[in-house]
């Protein structure tokens, strides 16, 4: 009698550790993501073809795990009331219904789940060869659930067939953010990801200089005439233009400007000199625009609207800043987008986006008509506000700090 219970213990006891083994298992399972199930593989070679096995059906595994979890779960139910009955009596039943459910909950689901989130990589790999051996020992009692469950979930309208990516967009962004709030990664770091994330999607007109903006010169301009633009702005090319901005004609390279100062041709009209120009419109994508230049080697592009008017220039350097942030070299003006001044107050300039404006101020400026600060509070006023005068935006006030050629150059933002 005695030898009879000690083998019955010894067996619940091993049934609570495979229960332990089981749940682990499942937490292990669905804590990896495919993409880290592939790093997972390429870390560990030897251990490649159950993480193979695992990679070719996510659902077989679970359904195995669950089916053995939930076995030994109800043998060691079984088995500890029938030891409970030997040694209490009637009593046992209850006994063993409050003794098993704390031991289950405790050491057979919570204790290891917890132990499986912190080391889900290790747990994976030591229970995957179990899993394996298991699945193939059940492997027709594992087809037949997963069919079964296939079609009650068409009864319930659930595709349980349908492919799934490895990962989506907002969960990396949401994994970079998270990453630089627990130091993982730099702000910089995490800006250069979010940039590439948007650049698929981020569209010509949302980053070209707008015509207003633009440096050009005439085509009846002379080489040393075109030269002092290039001096005064600190370009290294420019639109050449014939009689208006809407007739782009092509691009004049200061290179190519080099030969003819050297033999003293500066009088010679900049049309000798031009380039063809690469036209696009402004609704391109940015991703798409910069295997186009790529392509075809070139450093600029000229930006049509809708009518065929000339709508601004976009460079490579415009694109190369989308991922980088602002890149600042020895000719362009330090007049920087958003600057915080003493008094808690935001300097910022007119063309500033409201999408980068809302990041740099971590608060949500939004508009339906307006892709600009300035267009928002173009949108504001009404009218065409002048220096001075200010504007209410949610928790803003806005300043008008400069106004030149009716276009909104500066602002001051401070929050009330």
């Amino acid at each position: 009698m005695t030898s009879s219970l000690t083998g019955g213990f010894f067996i619940l006891f091993i049934l609570l550790l495979l229960s332990a083994l089981f749940s682990s298992a499942e937490t292990s399972i669905t804590a990896m993501s495919r993409s880290k199930l592939l790093a997972l593989k390429e870390k560990h070679p030897y251990e490649a073809k159950f993480l193979d096995w695992l990679l070719h059906d996510l659902q077989k595994a679970l359904t195995i795990t669950l089916i053995a979890n939930n076995l030994v779960n109800i043998a060691a139910s079984a088995l500890a009331t029938s030891l409970a009955l030997v040694v209490f009596g009637d009593k046992g039943i209850f006994i063993a219904v409050v003794i098993m459910t704390i031991l289950i909950v405790i050491f057979g689901e919570i204790l290891p789940k917890s132990i499986a989130i912190v080391r889900s990589e290790k747990v994976l790999l030591l229970t995957l060869p179990v899993l394996t051996l298991l699945y193939f020992l059940l492997a027709p009692f594992v087809w037949f659930l997963k069919k079964l469950i296939k079609y009650l979930g068409l009864i319930f309208g659930v595709d349980l067939e349908s492919p799934h990516t490895f990962v989506t967009r907002e969960e990396i962004e949401q994994m970079v953010t998270i990453g630089e709030a627990t130091g993982v990664i730099e702000e910089v770091e995490r800006k250069m990801i979010h940039g590439i994330i948007s650049f698929k999607e981020s569209r010509v007109y949302e980053i070209m200089v707008p015509r207003t903006d633009m440096d050009a010169v005439p085509s009846e301009y002379s080489i040393g005439e075109a030269v002092a633009v290039f001096q005064e702005h600190g370009h290294s090319r420019v639109p050449i233009f014939e009689g208006s901005l809407d007739n782009i004609i092509g691009i004049l390279y200061v290179k190519d400007t080099i030969p003819y100062l050297d033999s003293g041709m500066a009088q010679e009209p900049v049309s000798k000199l031009k380039r063809d120009p690469l036209f696009i419109p402004e609704s391109m994508k940015i991703v798409d625009l910069f295997n186009i230049m790529k392509g075809k080697h070139v450093h600029m592009a000229i930006v049509v609207d809708e009518y065929g008017g000339t709508a601004g220039i976009v460079t490579l350097e415009d694109l190369l800043e989308e991922i980088v942030g602002e890149i600042q070299d020895e000719y362009d003006k330090e007049n920087p987008p958003v600057l915080r001044e003493s008094a808690g107050s935001f300097l910022v300039q007119g063309y500033v986006g409201l999408e980068d404006l809302s990041e740099s101020l971590n608060y949500p400026f939004e508009s339906e008509d307006a892709e600009s600060i300035g267009g928002l509070v173009l949108s504001l006023a009404g009218e065409f506000p002048e220096e001075g005068e200010k504007l209410r935006y949610r928790d803003w006030e806005i300043d008008v700090v400069k106004v030149e050629d009716h276009r909104i150059q500066l602002l001051r933002l401070l929050r009330i």
